[in-house]
């Protein structure tokens, strides 16, 4: 029997009932343990397509362990529908938009035993993920699974180098890129939404080998049955996820985002997902955690196999078994299982896509922190992806307050190699919003491979290149990049894990003491409001209170 509505107020209770009866529910079915499943299915996101039916394959193991399933759904925008233009200042808001509208549903129903979060991509599983911590009921996750992709990361550079250079027609590149997503599925590389799923699966919110298992698969839709049945049982046995959840299941979820190499936005995440637990992380902790973890995996961009190849490879559980002693093998899952027993059943298939701790990529993780006198909170630069001979880079810089700005100067070739473009006014405070800039990345390609981006706006996993984002204190904040001029020379040097503008302390407070910074206020009531309130980027971009 459902403990949360027969907790309710006898007359409230029979009035709920008869309204389950309406929506088509039998008075037996309101008795039973209630399993709200959240879902984001949309027809904008491929990565989200196949989330309808496995919600009912949820739902089907839901029944099958004797619970009522009741499906509502979140907004789930798509990162690519949004790149390049002003529609990527809305995507990392709609983080905090999704955990709201999350905790408003279910607490204003207030009649749920147990929670199933059904998301894929980008900032929807870390909304989701920040749901579940804060409302703190039993909940699992899921997601839809990768694609398998039918032409490799090298095809489809060159498809889109083509279309670029004028060799094939928009319609080419249209169908021949689509190839890479043959069937509905999360984008097939180590990115953000791939990062986040693996971090909701080494933290114990998901099954052991869910994160990366192929979509529209046998196997996928296996894991969601299951998915359904355990919540159940975990609502039982009132399971919170603050009862298996500590700072060492972050650690361990850090560790596997390491030995992936994943995605920069993971900083901005998993410190937003443990703020909601009162556990506080940061950019500096995560570049300690970097700096004594090997990265294992090879999976695009940091090569050249896929999360499908990955998946094959053994997926997290061969992470973690491969990670040993790096991971706090007493951490437990959503099904109580400790990490040492997910190791131990792990089978580590192929060893080219998942190294041994003995033999890894690089002795340390693809993250790195670099601090210095423009950024005094740090930057961030994924080392796994930056070209032979960069390590150390220095050279004048090209500055622009915003993306269309910086990207309309490498169309007109007015860049050059040796260059460092500095982007501003897009972090969160001063976007509003803080944009990814994927999309300059590569055009910064046709430059050359001797030119570098410096940002306070963040970056995608797929992006390769010398790309130094997430830095703060941002320009709106009054931070130091703010009055950066187009010549100043800046030093990166990533083994040293510094940045620095070649200027003198006087310099730069002289600068400073005139400085304004610019308003990018007034284009949409969410973003206001979200400027107004959100915090520093090195600890996630979360919520202030007021």
């Amino acid at each position: 029997m459902g403990e949360k509505l027969e907790s309710l107020p006898r007359f409230t209770r029979a009035l709920i009932k008869s309204h389950l009866i309406a929506c088509g529910f039998s008075y037996e079915d309101s008795e039973k343990p209630i399993i709200g499943i959240v879902n984001s299915w949309n027809e904008f996101n491929h990565g989200h397509i196949p989330q309808r039916e496995l919600a009912e394959k949820v739902k089907d193991g839901v029944r099958a362990r004797g619970g009522l399933p009741l499906e509502f759904n979140t907004i789930g925008p798509c990162d690519a529908l949004a790149q390049g233009y002003e529609a990527m200042d809305f995507i990392l808001p709609s983080r905090e938009v999704i955990a709201d509208s999350i905790e408003a549903m279910v607490l204003s129903q207030n009649v749920v035993d147990g929670l199933v979060f059904i998301s894929s991509c980008d900032k929807i599983t870390p909304g989701m993920l920040m749901a579940a911590l804060r409302l703190d009921i039993p909940a699992i996750h899921i997601c839809s699974g990768t694609c398998t992709p039918a032409i490799t990361f090298a095809e489809s550079k060159k498809i889109r180098n083509d279309f670029l250079t004028g060799r094939i027609s928009e319609r080419e590149l249209a169908e021949g890129n689509a190839r890479l997503y043959p069937q509905p599925g999360i984008c097939p590389y180590i990115g953000t939404a791939q990062s986040m799923n693996c971090v909701a699966e080494a933290l114990g919110l998901a099954l052991p080998g869910s994160a990366a298992c192929p979509s529209c698969t046998n196997e996928r839709a296996a894991y969601a049955i299951r998915t359904g049945e355990t919540i159940v049982t975990v609502a039982e046995k009132k399971l919170k996820p603050s009862s298996f959840i500590t700072k060492e299941s972050f650690d361990n979820a850090l560790r596997v985002m390491a030995a992936l190499a994943a995605s920069m936005n993971h900083l901005l995440h998993v410190p937003a997902i443990a703020n909601e637990i009162g556990i506080k992380i940061d950019f500096d902790y995560i570049g300690q955690i970097n700096s004594n973890t090997p990265q294992l995996c090879t999976v695009n961009p940091n090569g050249e196999y896929s999360m499908a190849d990955f998946a094959r490879a053994g997926g997290v559980p061969a992470v973690i078994k491969q990670l040993g002693h790096l991971i706090n093998v007493d951490s437990r899952n959503v099904e109580e299982k400790t990490m040492a027993e997910i190791a131990d059943k792990a089978i580590v298939a192929d060893e080219r896509i998942i190294k041994p701790s003995s033999d890894p990529v690089s002795p340390m993780g693809g993250i790195v922190i670099l601090k210095g006198n423009i950024a005094k909170n740090g930057a961030v630069v994924k080392r796994s992806t930056v070209p032979s001979g960069m390590m150390k880079f220095s050279g004048p810089v090209r500055v622009f307050d915003g993306e269309e700005e910086a990207t309309d100067a490498i169309e007109r070739g007015s860049i050059r190699e040796g260059d460092i473009v500095v982007i501003r006014y897009v972090g969160p405070k001063g976007g509003p919003g803080m944009r990814e800039l994927h999309r300059v990345a590569g055009a910064l390609k046709s430059v050359g491979e001797k030119v570098a981006v410096v940002t306070e706006g963040r970056f995608s996993g797929a992006t390769g290149g010398l790309a130094v984002g997430y830095l703060g204190p941002e320009s709106a904040e009054g931070g130091e990049i703010g009055v950066l001029r187009d010549g100043d020379i800046l030093e990166i040097n990533i083994t040293e894990k510094t940045i620095n503008a070649r200027l003198s302390d006087s310099e730069i407070a002289d600068r400073l003491s005139c400085f304004v910074p610019k308003s990018n206020t007034g284009r949409a009531k969410l973003l206001d409001e979200y400027a107004r309130r959100v915090g520093p980027v090195n600890t996630g971009a979360v919520r202030l209170s007021d």
